[in-house]
């Protein structure tokens, strides 16, 4: 099996003016970029400096992706360059599929793994919606440009890599369980950053000057789902939660929120149910990324966290987790939430 994953990879300061370079390398003559008025109007004048055609788009949607694919149907575009947050990368990474041509990212945030990640995520009618795509050619992180953004944006990202901490025993306990396909390079991969960065929170720390670590680790976490050619390695019972916070329209948490609540609650039930685990470590490593860690913090209630949680045990059922092996209902949820003081 053909293994795609980045060419280049560029996380340091400065390294939007790698842009240039990774153009020439890859032989393209007619790169578009793709990106969103904020993100235009805040770097005007890097990306009026490249000289190349821009795309904005006003809203993450499967049918903003089909319009501009319409647009550049018949021209001779040869490059797609995402600049901008999640919303921009997840359309570049549709559009350049579809078109067949190279995808560049270059991330202003760091809130989640789709920097690297071949897969796109939207919300159609509210409810969340996942679309394969071809990974990127090339990352080109720029910490000067990312360091700026908002601080929720960069602990989200901390939530969604640490939260591959138990996507992954999802994972090994489907292949104990049910035999299902397991790759620990893979899962190594997903998860050797995340208890590196976990492992950093044990003494002073300050999130934005472990940039480059958390940024390294969510291109890694994309560059293990391009390699099993599935979200196993990032995704496990954690993120079932999140999306069935989607799905009923709780709360206003971030996706890698959702998720870093998700990690605490399944961490205890690793530890409680398995000996696998240290949910009080990742409870801490949240609070000192300055993530939430308690339901009221992102507007969930006790009942609305509940209702979550059994409905996430019937999302991708197809995907065994600890959801399905221990079968909790709501009184063995409710005292998980009060054992990890999250209510």
């Amino acid at each position: 099996m053909e293994i795609k994953i980045p060419s280049f990879v560029y996380i340091q300061k400065g390294a939007f003016e790698k842009l240039k370079i990774v153009l020439k390398k890859i032989n393209s003559e007619n790169p578009i970029i793709i990106t969103d008025p904020i993100v235009s109007e805040i770097l005007k004048d890097k990306i009026a400096e490249l000289g190349i055609e821009k795309i904005l788009i006003n809203e993450a949607s499967i049918l903003e992706a089909r319009k501009i694919i319409l647009s550049l149907s018949y021209s001779d575009v040869d490059a797609i360059v995402g600049i901008g947050g999640g919303r921009v990368l997840d359309i570049s990474k549709v559009v350049a599929s579809e078109l067949n041509v190279h995808f560049i990212s270059v991330p202003t945030t760091a809130s989640h793994d789709g920097i690297a990640s071949p897969v796109a995520s939207f919300k159609e009618g509210g409810k969340p919606v996942s679309i394969a795509a071809k990974p990127p050619t090339a990352v080109i992180a720029d910490l000067e440009i990312i360091e700026k953004c908002p601080q929720r944006l960069i602990h989200s990202g901390f939530g969604d890599l640490i939260s591959n901490i138990t996507a992954v025993k999802d994972w090994k306990l489907s292949r104990d369980l049910t035999g299902e396909s397991y790759n620990e390079i893979a899962a190594s991969i997903a998860t050797i950053p995340a208890y590196l960065l976990l492992e950093k929170t044990n003494g002073d720390f300050d999130l934005k000057k472990e940039l480059e670590l958390l940024l390294r680790g969510l291109i890694m976490s994309g560059v293990a789902i391009a390699m099993v050619g599935s979200s196993r390695p990032a995704s496990g019972a954690e993120h079932k939660f999140s999306h069935a916070l989607d799905y009923l329209g709780y709360g206003n948490a971030t996706h890698g929120e959702q998720v870093g609540l998700g990690t605490i609650i399944f961490e205890f039930m690793y530890e409680e149910n398995y000996g696998d685990g240290n949910w009080v470590s990742v409870k801490n490593a949240l609070k000192k990324a300055g993530a939430p860690v308690r339901l009221s913090e992102v507007g969930i209630s006790k009942d609305q966290a509940l209702e979550a949680l059994n409905y996430a045990k019937r999302i991708r059922r197809k995907r065994f987790t600890i959801l399905e092996a221990l079968n909790p209902k709501s009184e063995d949820f409710e005292r998980v939430l009060i054992k990890t003081d999250m209510i």
